[in-house]
């Protein structure tokens, strides 16, 4: 089973760099924050790569 990432939008700054850098699993919602459409979008070491570079740290794997 694949991991599950999610945006935790308290922490998100909008700044849209992952939907920028990783269209095929982050989008911007109607709100201007980050939000994740398909977890499986992307292979885990460029979503990893994606967690790595939020500035605002608001994107996770669920436990």
């Amino acid at each position: 089973m694949s991991q599950v990432v999610y945006v935790n939008k308290d922490e998100c700054t909008s700044c849209a760099q992952c939907s920028e850098n990783v269209p095929e699993v982050f989008q911007m919602d109607d709100d201007g924050y980050a939000s994740v459409h398909d977890s499986n979008g992307a292979d885990t070491d460029t979503i990893q790569e994606e967690i790595d570079s939020c500035p605002g740290e608001a994107i996770h794997w669920e436990d």
